[in-house]
């Protein structure tokens, strides 16, 4: 279940909720109670473009290695080469 982070406009407490997504009830201050919260957005952000769980940025190590371009597990890529 995901966690949200909210912040209390009247006494500026930061918490935490597990709800469902489909959950939409507006929650309240769990310190002090007022129903008057905004959601906290987290950013995520990426820089570089590349990701190397998924095989980006990694092809000239697996093309040395074992012969495949890292997007894949085979030693002769030939879907994407």
């Amino acid at each position: 279940m995901p966690a949200y982070e909210y912040r209390c406009q009247k006494c500026r407490e930061v918490f935490e909720i597990e709800r469902s997504m489909s959950d939409n009830t507006e929650p309240s201050c769990s310190s002090c109670g007022h129903a008057d919260v905004s959601r906290i957005f987290g950013a995520f952000i990426r820089s570089g473009g590349s990701t190397p769980d998924v095989g980006q940025g990694t092809a000239a190590v697996s093309r040395k290695s074992s012969g495949g371009c890292g997007s894949c597990c085979s030693t002769s890529c030939g879907s994407c080469h």
